[in-house]
């Protein structure tokens, strides 16, 4: 297990693989929104290493970035840190950015976003932390 399997409490086996590629990942990096290429086989943190943002040494990024994803059928899920945490100050700072994610992926105004997840065990569903209705009453 390496280090990013290790804080994320996750083993990145085939299962794993296959739902991150059926998810786009985002964050917002240095107040941007940043959006991945689609049908990426791996986590936030290994983006966020590809990237050159962070390494398995220096990862402190993991809670401070807001990051999350979209799903197959558009809903937008989004948290921070290896525990996927939610609160008021990334719920500013990814609503600051819904309207650019929205436009940019052509969100649908009737898919629902989620903030935070908590982990289940391994092949279960996470469940979000919190759901903030549609897309279009957050705009």
């Amino acid at each position: 297990m390496d280090t990013f399997e290790r804080k994320y409490g996750i083993k990145e086996d085939e299962k794993t693989k296959r739902f991150h590629e059926s998810r786009r990942m985002f964050c917002i990096y240095q107040g941007k929104l940043v959006i991945a290429e689609p049908n990426l086989p791996y986590s936030h943190a290994v983006w966020f290493q590809k990237n050159g943002w962070m390494s398995e040494q220096e990862d402190n990024l993991m809670n401070e970035i807001v990051r999350g994803c979209i799903d197959k059928e558009g809903n937008v899920y989004f948290y921070a840190g290896y525990d996927f945490q939610i609160n008021n100050q990334i719920e500013l700072i990814l609503f600051s950015h819904l309207s650019e994610l929205v436009e940019i992926l052509k969100l649908r105004p009737d898919a629902k976003i989620f903030g935070g997840s908590i982990n289940q065990k391994a092949g279960a569903k996470w469940l979000p932390r919190k759901e903030y209705g549609k897309i279009k009453d957050n705009l």
